[in-house]
């Protein structure tokens, strides 16, 4: 057995497998969720069984993450961090309530595909589509995840980010080619993003798919962060100088009622 893992309850040999540490640390996450006081340490240690020693290096580790306060009288209490991700969760279910009909009326006017999409462990994820009819097909679909610089929704995600995730980014993550028009160059997708987070919106000209291109903006939520891209995704001769400013006006629009709806500003 792999030391500090136990096997899951209710599940056979050789399934997966729990790690203890973990298993402790969401323990005691759920019994500050029940107090309705800050926990002192012994009764903690008691709650799930440990030692105060590993207790308390349990709830250091938590406090540093933020997920754990601590008063003056050394008392634990539920950090702002569960906060911020147990929002994420409601974002998540929020923002495909509220897009719903904001992608079906867009698909519906502009007679091209919509699309909303996330930032999830540095890509792009898909979480809802909408499309008028079936007269063509792309990679992007609802689940379906793609490079944060190949298409304008990843570059509208990325550059509503602030520097030390863009950093962070572009310093563990290789620029793939999808076509030939993709970006490749760090410094130039730095150029690209500052362009983008100027004008409002991004777009994407065949440098994820061949013949397909789009447009996209942000929803913007309370703290300024784009929560989410909202897109409009064509065969590439149906965006163009001609269509784009009116398909970008109407993504404004509706980005802009989301933002409202999901808490962030209005204009």
């Amino acid at each position: 057995m792999v030391a500090g893992a136990a096997p899951t309850p209710g599940k056979p040999a050789g399934s997966a497998r729990t790690v203890r540490a973990v298993v402790h640390a969401v323990q005691l996450l759920r019994r500050l969720a029940q107090s309705t006081a800050p926990s002192p340490l012994g009764e903690l240690a008691e709650s799930v069984g440990l030692s105060k020693p590993a207790t308390f290096n349990l709830l250091k580790t938590l406090e540093l993450e933020g997920l754990v306060g601590k008063d003056d009288d050394a008392r634990y209490r539920l950090g702002w961090g569960v906060y911020e991700l147990g929002s994420a969760v409601v974002r998540g279910a929020d923002l495909t309530r509220v897009g719903r009909s904001h992608l079906d009326h867009l698909a519906e006017v502009t007679g091209e595909a919509t699309l909303l999409a996330i930032i999830d462990d540095s890509t792009v994820l898909y979480i809802d589509r909408g499309q008028a009819d079936d007269s063509f097909a792309m990679v992007a679909n609802v689940g379906r995840r793609s490079p944060l610089h190949t298409n304008a929704s990843g570059k509208v995600l990325l550059a509503w980010k602030d520097e030390a995730f863009l950093d962070a980014y572009l310093s563990t993550t290789t620029l793939e080619r999808r076509t030939a028009r993709t970006i490749t160059d760090p410094d130039v997708l730095r150029a690209e993003l500052t362009k983008v987070r100027q004008q409002g919106f991004a777009t994407c000209v065949q440098e994820q798919e061949e013949g397909l291109s789009s447009i996209s903006v942000p929803v913007v939520g309370h703290t300024g962060e784009a929560v989410a891209a909202l897109t409009v995704a064509a065969p590439s001769p149906r965006i163009n100088d001609g269509s784009m400013p009116e398909i970008r006006d109407l993504l404004l629009s509706a980005a802009t009622e989301m933002s409202v709806r999901l808490g962030g500003p209005a204009a």
